[in-house]
């Protein structure tokens, strides 16, 4: 397989920043017409990180030892979290009248990102895809660092069976059970393969049909069975991805506004709780379009400085002292 080697990622900074303002958005309350119209807008943006994610992995796994690689993305996800998180967590606490020390057990289980598995809820709603992103990056690391060049057509197409087949058997097992067993691991694992072909291949229209192929006929019965008629929300939200992701690369769309959101997109999806929390304390919107649009503003005003803050002084500062322990690491 060979790509194009186009090295041009502007697109994809304005992409991410896309991304981040359409999760952004469908946590708004906003008055949808109908609320899979909301969840649609926020799916459609994360399905649209984790194309990205598959499609700048290989690269960043290339130029790392094992070890590197895995502490590189431990670095990239886990402390600026834990920052937010524990900022949200007290900030609930005090909004909600709550003892400091009475969810303590839900803060450390958030802490892994595995919370869900843990059996506790997501304090900050957004990161209950960062575990998809963790289990990812260490099948990264695991397999060698050229897997995606050499591996065969037969056996690629192999891994999509596998994965589309264990993505049925778990949204079977939703289904005849009623527990939430993780379909969106299997349905968002695969769309970061397709991520991968995707920069491998070129193009969309390069990538073999059979991939695509399997992802749909695995895709289309597990959110039936998963979300009953909800999935006409997870397909309309994973076409909108796809096809914003395909058109952003065929045009290298480029906007200056969302490059420097998307510079700081880890930090604003994340922080949004934090302003969101308080501010419906303090602004009731229902019913009223000024105060919803009041409420918007100001939500994004402080999620915007929040980001920046983080990003600048916590996380910049951080990835530099943590690039010369990676390089010391073999």
């Amino acid at each position: 397989m060979s790509g194009t080697g186009e090295n041009n990622y502007g697109w994809i900074s304005t992409l991410r920043g896309f991304a981040a303002l359409l999760v952004f958005a469908a946590h708004l309350p906003i008055p949808w017409p109908h609320y899979l119209v909301g969840f649609a807008i926020g799916r459609a943006g994360v399905a649209i990180f984790f194309l990205i994610m598959g499609y700048l992995a290989v690269q960043a796994r290339q130029k790392r030892t094992r070890k590197q690689y895995l502490f590189n993305r431990f670095v990239r996800m886990y402390p600026v979290f834990w920052l937010i998180l524990i900022a949200t967590y007290i900030v609930k606490i005090i909004a909600w009248k709550a003892s400091l020390f009475g969810h303590l057990k839900d803060l450390l289980f958030n802490m892994t990102l595995f919370n869900e598995f843990l059996g506790s809820g997501c304090i900050i709603g957004t990161s209950w895809m960062m575990p998809i992103q963790v289990v990812f990056f260490v099948i990264l690391a695991v397999l060698s660092v050229d897997f995606f060049e050499y591996i065969s057509g037969d056996k690629m197409e192999k891994i999509f069976i596998i994965g589309g087949g264990a993505t049925v058997v778990i949204s079977l097992l939703r289904f005849i059970t009623g527990k939430p067993f993780p379909t969106a691991f299997g349905l968002l694992l695969l769309l970061g393969l397709i991520g991968i072909q995707y920069k491998e291949y070129g193009d969309i229209r390069s990538i073999p049909i059979s991939y695509l192929q399997i992802y749909a006929i695995a895709f289309v019965p597990s959110v039936f069975l998963s979300y009953k008629w909800d999935a006409i929300g997870y397909i309309a939200a994973y076409a909108l991805g796809i096809a914003l992701f395909v058109l952003a690369d065929k045009y290298k769309v480029s906007v200056d506004a969302m490059d420097k959101l998307g510079s700081v997109g880890f930090s604003f999806f994340l922080a949004a709780d934090i302003p969101q929390i308080i501010l419906e304390k303090i602004i009731d919107t229902n019913g009223s379009v000024i105060k919803l649009i009041l409420f918007i503003i100001i939500k994004f005003a402080a999620s915007l400085g929040l980001a920046y803050v983080l990003t600048k002084y916590v996380e910049k500062p951080m990835l530099k002292k943590a690039k010369s322990i990676e390089m010391s690491m073999k």
